[in-house]
């Protein structure tokens, strides 16, 4: 009897446990998504890898994001520096992880704006992931994707 009382309280220590880790993973994204032209934007106050930002945009019933125009890219970074007081680096939906020198955004829209800071993308030790708000001029860079960053989630208004 007292080792299904013991086993019952380790259980209940579990569920608390992680349940308070969920509650704090929510807190963290779960800010307002705020329009920018036709599009909606969350930015993501977690640590991850580009394919997991990927996954958990796809869980909140986005993608991560994609940016067509200087002024989308500007209003990105504003919204960045709203939510952080500052400017972190960030990943966004570019990728050439299927061809390499062949851009395209994981949403699947068209390529057709770029803003990459001097002498890239290069594809250094093999880099194929998009990270805004790189080095001094906050342009973009790619990185590896293993690398661990916050993000910026899209989805249709």
């Amino acid at each position: 009897m007292k080792l299904l009382a013991v086993s019952a309280l380790v259980c209940a220590v579990v569920v608390l446990t992680n349940a308070a880790a969920y509650r704090d993973l929510f807190k963290r994204q779960s800010g307002e998504w705020t329009t920018i032209g036709d599009r909606q934007y969350l930015y993501v106050d977690i640590q991850q890898t580009w394919h997991k930002a990927e996954q958990n945009c796809a869980q909140l019933g986005g993608k991560l994001a994609s940016v067509h125009s200087q002024k989308d890219n500007q209003e990105l970074g504003l919204l960045i520096t709203r939510m952080t007081g500052g400017k972190p680096i960030v990943w966004l939906g570019g990728t050439d992880q299927h061809q390499e020198g062949n851009w395209v955004w994981s949403d699947g829209s068209v390529f057709n704006y770029k803003n990459w800071c001097w002498r890239e993308p290069n594809n250094d030790w093999n880099q194929d992931c998009l990270q805004m708000n790189y080095g001094s001029d906050q342009c973009w860079d790619d990185d590896q994707c293993n690398e661990y960053r916050s993000s910026i989630c899209s989805k249709p208004k």
